[in-house]
């Protein structure tokens, strides 16, 4: 019992402690590429051709900053009255960081 309880001890800790280190850019940016498919961006965006070509992302990561990015994720009336964009507000901390680190990685080719 007393090594079961050790085993789980140990697996806690590391599980606590790959939530509290922080991602390395590129982890950050395949998570970000993760999350923009799980939110099924692509129904509204696209990127390189791939999704809804109304309103592409390509090169985002060179027009916006960061902070425009996260605004218009998650509170985007803030940034155009008019936009009927879905806001992503509940997106969880970790996932909205990762998913704008993957939107500025997006540059023109």
């Amino acid at each position: 019992m007393r090594h079961v309880a050790t085993t789980l001890l140990v697996i806690l800790m590391a599980a606590f402690a790959a939530e509290a280190s922080p991602q390395s850019d590129e982890a950050r940016e395949v998570h970000g590429a993760r999350v923009y498919r799980e939110q099924k961006c692509q129904a509204c965006h696209s990127i390189e051709g791939v999704g809804n070509r109304r309103f592409p992302l390509d090169g985002v990561g060179a027009k916006l900053p960061v902070a425009d990015i996260r605004k218009w994720i998650v509170a985007p009336r803030e940034m155009n009255p008019r936009v009927r964009k879905k806001a992503y507000d509940k997106l969880a901390q970790r996932d909205l960081e990762a998913l704008v680190a993957y939107l500025k990685g997006l540059r023109k080719k």
